[in-house]
């Protein structure tokens, strides 16, 4: 579907804005939930969760525990595209960029919302939602451009390991940078 001539001119980039916003509102939403719980929880129980839950998903991404993550197992509809080049796409993007109405592959962004409850201020959602949606702009970008059909998957298949190895370091870097503080 990403090659059909759908996404020439600017449905691209309306898709990548909607996933852009769909990350920020579910952040937000993510940060709304945890100012609720925060002030509940006992200073060290935060900590506790979030570096237990983290222990748990890296297990589950290296294939150590095998367990499924909530999830609306289901592509967005083509139809959203009936609403033109830009709304069309900028509708599909909101809905995937939300995480909430599609497959979802890795469970390190479930850690990302944990933190997000539990540890963030407003700018801290911002970026995380940014970075989620960005994040998910890089792999449907990739995806597009970067050679014949399969030519991504198989690239990725040969790398998964150190991609894996290396995407896990860096959340448990940014978890711990977070708790810990500068």
């Amino acid at each position: 579907m990403l090659g059909s001539p759908v996404w020439r001119g600017v449905a691209p980039f309306a898709f990548a804005g909607g996933l852009l916003l769909g990350g920020v509102l579910s952040a937000f939403g993510f940060l709304v939930i945890g100012s609720v719980l925060r002030p509940l929880l006992p200073a060290v129980v935060p900590a506790g969760l979030v570096t237990g839950w983290l222990i748990t998903l890296v297990l589950r991404e290296f294939g150590l525990l095998r367990f499924p993550l909530p999830q609306n197992a289901r592509l967005v509809p083509e139809t959203v595209f009936r609403h033109g080049p830009v709304f069309g796409p900028l509708q599909f993007g909101l809905e995937m960029g939300t995480g909430l109405r599609t497959y979802v592959t890795s469970g390190l962004p479930y850690a990302a919302l944990v933190l997000l409850a539990l540890f963030a201020s407003p700018l801290t959602a911002l970026l995380t939602g940014l970075a989620f949606g960005a994040g998910r702009s890089v792999m449907t970008f990739g995806v597009r451009w970067h050679g014949p059909p399969g030519a991504w998957d198989a690239a990725w298949l040969r790398h998964s390991r150190l991609l894996t190895a290396l995407l896990c370091l860096a959340f448990a870097l940014a978890q711990t940078s977070v708790i810990v503080g500068p």
